[in-house]
């Protein structure tokens, strides 16, 4: 009972919220029609110049500005539908074909085109709709109750001269209809980001294809990660261990060649081979709880990220939601990525403070793990920025996974990571 009486006390707060966040999203259709007619008009440019040349040489950035506006249109939808929007483009690293030619094909650049047109005529009456009627509604309900306050030479006017409490009347029960119309603005708002996102959205053929690209994109990236790791492996193996053993075998040949002359005493040369076989052997576990942390083989993913989060020299607090079985595959690319992005939250980010929030979720394509590590930091952390972090989306993206940064100057930066559970 206490459950309901709550959820009945919340209604009116859910019901402004939503009234708040459709106004936000249709007056932003203003900004959006006057960005799309912008886009338009260069790309209109673009293709008359191409008859001279010139617009060949404009053709990519052209492709570009559209689908810059065109994901930030899948982004506000899928803000407001609280479900992402997919993208029709190839993904990133797909060999073969130019970007204006991927996005020529298969009628993306098309239905782009077509959106931001529908958006530049539809933009400002929305927001209109959205900001201006219930500033008039207001407005004119005021002058309908204060109309005899006006004095007789200068009647008062708000849709129509107001003479008398009729004329008052009807025109605060225009207003107030002027204003029960703005209250449907969390419908016409959820029409208008349904009606994009279907637009943008790639058809049944395009997602066919996406696919295949993608898989394309999965072997090469698991093909490139697979060669990384052995390079690293082989990499440690000969800077660290291979050296001790090299070392091992002097001092014994040393110590063989002292009992042989009895010159020397062979004592000290086989306890420096000793104790290089015994660093030999420490680098060798390094190595192989490099290739499989054995705390995550033996504990599992949370334990072994607990144990990570309690070795960070940052203070970093651990939070899991429903954790599920994952694959070893999984455990691993996941381990390794939190490790890296911890790593980096301690030598670049100046960060007091770290958090990491495992969850596991029923996503479109199945059960998934999703990943937040977030820092106090400065921010500013880039791909480019020799941090790992392309090796990161290497790693999950060759297991069918995601990484998506967010690191604006300034802090705070946050790396969400998701991967399925089953391979």
């Amino acid at each position: 009972m206490s459950r309901g009486h709550d959820s009945r006390d919340n209604r009116p707060v859910n019901a402004m919220i939503r009234q708040a966040r459709a106004v936000r999203r249709l007056a932003g259709d203003a900004v959006s029609s006057l960005t799309a007619l912008v886009t338009l008009v260069v790309v209109v440019a673009t293709a008359l110049l191409s008859v001279v040349g010139i617009g060949l040489v404009l053709a990519r950035p052209a492709s570009s500005a559209v689908r810059r506006w065109a994901d930030h249109e899948r982004s506000r939808a899928g803000h407001l539908l609280r479900r992402p929007v997919a993208s029709p483009y190839p993904p990133a690293g797909t060999p073969g074909r130019s970007a204006v030619r991927a996005h020529a094909d298969g009628g993306a650049l098309l239905r782009d085109l077509l959106t931001a047109a529908l958006r530049v005529v539809s933009g400002v009456p929305l927001a209109l709709f959205a900001v201006v009627l219930p500033l008039i509604s207001i407005n004119s309900a005021l002058i309908a109750l204060f109309w005899w306050a006006f004095p007789a030479s200068k009647p008062a006017e708000s849709f129509f001269a107001l003479t008398s409490w009729w004329d008052a009347l009807a025109s605060l029960a225009i207003a107030l209809v002027g204003l029960g119309v703005w209250l449907m603005a969390p419908v016409v708002a959820r029409i208008d980001a349904a009606s994009t996102a279907r637009l943008l959205s790639p058809t049944r053929q395009q997602e066919l294809v996406l696919r295949a690209q993608l898989e394309q994109v999965r072997r090469r990236s698991a093909v490139s990660a697979h060669t990384a790791e052995l390079r690293r492996i082989e990499r440690d193996l000969h800077d660290a261990a291979q050296n001790r053993l090299v070392a091992v075998t002097m001092y014994v040949g040393m110590a063989q060649r002292q009992l042989e002359t009895g010159r020397d005493d062979p004592g000290p040369s086989l306890a420096k081979a000793q104790s290089a076989a015994s660093d030999a052997l420490t680098e060798m576990r390094r190595v192989i709880r490099g290739i499989y942390p054995p705390v995550l083989a033996e504990e599992g993913l949370v334990p072994a990220i607990g144990a990570l989060a309690d070795l960070s020299p940052v203070p970093t607090r651990l939070h899991v939601d429903r954790p599920a079985p994952t694959a070893a595959a999984v455990d691993a690319a996941l381990y390794f990525s939190i490790a890296e992005a911890l790593t980096n939250v301690v030598k670049h980010s100046g960060a007091t403070e770290a958090d990491v929030q495992l969850r596991w979720e029923d996503g479109d394509r199945g059960p998934e793990v999703l990943v937040v590590v977030t820092d106090n930091g400065r921010g500013g952390a880039a791909p480019s920025g020799g941090t790992g972090l392309s090796g990161m989306a290497a790693r999950l993206q060759a297991l069918g996974g995601w990484l998506d940064l967010s690191s604006p100057s300034g802090g705070p930066t946050t790396i969400r990571m998701g991967l399925p559970c089953e391979l």
